[in-house]
């Protein structure tokens, strides 16, 4: 918000603005809050069925997680109690390749990156907000997009270093 000024350019406080992002976060992470209502931001017929479309892929990674979890956890837990982490190294290598390959992709065209992931997730252009009938997208800018997606990466890139690290730790058992 400070680096991109965006109470300036919504003409709202800091405050204000943080309350208008966490009315949107709440809406696509909570199943059971509809319809998007955010204090300053009128949201067009469009825009609400590209946040409702994003809601709905928010709720099914939710989901996923919820169903694969405590497997995952168990089957961690177990490689771990018989020192066999070291079987999950190379998916664990496999997948540390794919933040590098999308950080790079986005460090040469993070547009080309952007549309290309909405080709893929979306099978309409509402995701092509108007700034006067959606003004939220006004404080979206690509900057924001672009910090999420290397937050995203980094973590997943995280999460394959300490998969590989606990694996080799195993193997050298």
């Amino acid at each position: 918000m400070h680096f991109d000024h965006l109470d300036q350019i919504a003409n709202l406080s800091f405050g204000r603005l943080n309350q208008n992002y966490w009315q949107l976060m709440l809406y696509l992470v909570v199943p059971w809050i509809s319809p998007l209502k955010m204090r300053d931001f009128p949201v067009s017929v469009s825009g609400a069925h590209h946040f409702a479309d994003v809601k709905n892929l928010f709720v099914l990674a939710l989901i996923v997680l919820i169903v694969t979890i405590v497997p995952a956890i168990r089957y961690w837990h177990q490689l771990r109690q018989q020192h066999r982490r070291y079987v999950l190294v190379r998916p664990f290598q496999i997948g540390a390749v794919v933040p590098v390959i999308l950080g790079a992709l986005m460090a040469i065209n993070f547009d080309e990156v952007f549309v290309t992931f909405h080709h893929i997730l979306f099978r309409n252009s509402d995701w092509l907000f108007d700034p006067v009938t959606d003004p939220v997208i006004n404080v979206l800018p690509e900057d924001f997009f672009l910090a999420c997606f290397i937050v995203a990466l980094l973590l997943f890139e995280i999460v394959m270093g300490i998969g590989i690290w606990r694996g080799k730790q195993d193997s050298r058992r």
